[in-house]
């Protein structure tokens, strides 16, 4: 057995010497404190012709039966032989260690998939660029034969991701309903209301149609919808406290089309959360609908879907879609979620700038906007991404 005794400022630097002098199956006798930081008697067996004993910093001390000495690797160091910097540091350098552990794997698995399934890796890398998120890209592409070439890949993988996306089709024209719209302040509620009010009146006429203007924050809001519903020809419905509004929609009940202006709301609106209740509360027949901006950032786009969850949206509406660099991470928040897509709007023409939503052209859009705006994913990035489920692929 070789035996020694290291002595450091801090036990990091104590174990580290154990280690380089003994290996990694060396077992830990004792640690006490000294006046330079702490010592550490460690040993080693070695076969019996070459048993002796080292010393590093001082005569070694009667050492304890063989039964209460650990594995380095194993050892319970006392709590109070370890400073909290010394334990910091060494969680961060085992961090740091896990990390290039963890990327080294990722590129071995990309690179390996590479190799097996280009058609795959190619079909992740444009579904990358076109701003699908990881989730629904691995999982897409899961779904490609092995033996498919890149055009049939290419259009499984469209299609795949346009069957995902829920639409409702044109069922408010043809239907009617109570429609609250709700969403961030800008997104376009107003104008979505004018189109789709317009619509109605084209169709139907405007006697079944009823506005409401429930938006009491901004002083312009009621205003306009008075306007509209004169230029239409519709009654206008003042709201101003949502706990009235039960009782405003069951004085409705004879129009076949209700539309609900909403207030915008910040990040700080206090009063949203009570507005989303009250909504969510009002009886079976409303129906919200959650209205988006393309514009928006897809971290944003699902921030606001979540923060509008309380009112249990049943659909959305896509807003200023002339707007949108990219329209994947819009996409594949409303995949996730499962929010049926009802209208998507792309200009500010009444009606014209307002059409059902069809799945597979906005998955086409998708691909289009990122063709034109030259996307580009980079090996890095799709090692990244990828890495940890490349073996699931191919």
């Amino acid at each position: 057995m070789k035996i020694t005794r290291c002595a450091a400022p801090d036990m990091r630097q104590a174990l580290r010497m154990v280690r380089e002098q003994l290996g990694t199956d060396a077992v830990i006798l004792s640690t006490r404190h000294s006046a330079s930081g702490v010592e550490v008697t460690a040993a080693v067996d070695f076969d019996a012709d070459v048993a002796h004993a080292t010393t590093v910093t001082a005569p070694v001390a009667p050492q304890p039966p063989p039964a209460a000495v650990a594995p380095l690797a194993n050892a319970q160091v006392p709590a109070e032989a370890l400073s909290a910097p010394s334990v910091s540091a060494m969680e961060s350098e085992l961090k740091t260690l896990r990390r290039m552990l963890e990327t080294q794997l990722e590129q071995l698995a990309w690179t390996d998939l590479a190799r097996r399934a280009p058609i795959h890796t190619a079909m992740l890398r444009e579904l990358t660029e076109v701003g699908i998120t990881r989730e629904l890209a691995a999982e897409v592409v899961a779904r490609v034969p092995a033996a498919a070439d890149h055009t049939q890949a290419r259009r499984l993988v469209i299609a795949t991701v346009a069957q995902r996306l829920l639409v409702t089709g044109d069922r408010w024209l043809q239907e009617g309903g109570r429609i609250a719209l709700v969403g961030p302040t800008g997104v376009g509620k107003s104008t979505t209301i004018a189109k789709l009010a317009v619509r109605w009146v084209l169709h139907h006429g405007a006697r079944d149609l009823a506005l409401v203007a429930a938006d009491s924050q901004r002083l312009a809001s009621q205003g306009q919808m008075q306007s509209l519903g004169q230029l239409l020809g519709a009654r206008v419905y003042p709201l101003e406290q949502f706990s009235e509004l039960p009782g405003l929609l069951a004085r409705l009940s004879r129009f076949r089309f209700v539309l609900i202006d909403t207030p915008g709301s910040s990040q700080r609106d206090a009063q949203l959360a009570a507005r989303l209740a009250a909504l969510a509360s009002a009886g079976r027949e409303l129906e919200t609908a959650l209205v988006l901006a393309a514009s928006t950032q897809a971290g944003a786009v699902a921030e606001v879907v979540a923060r509008f969850a309380p009112a249990n949206p049943t659909s959305c509406v896509l807003t200023k879609l002339d707007e949108a660099a990219s329209l994947g991470g819009t996409l594949s928040v409303l995949v996730a979620s499962r929010l049926p897509l009802s209208y998507v709007s792309e200009g500010q023409r009444v009606p014209e700038d307002l059409r059902p939503a069809r799945s597979l052209e906005l998955v086409s859009s998708a691909v289009q906007l990122a063709a034109q705006s030259g996307a580009a994913a980079d090996e890095d990035l799709l090692k990244r991404r990828f890495g940890g489920v490349a073996h699931g692929l191919a």
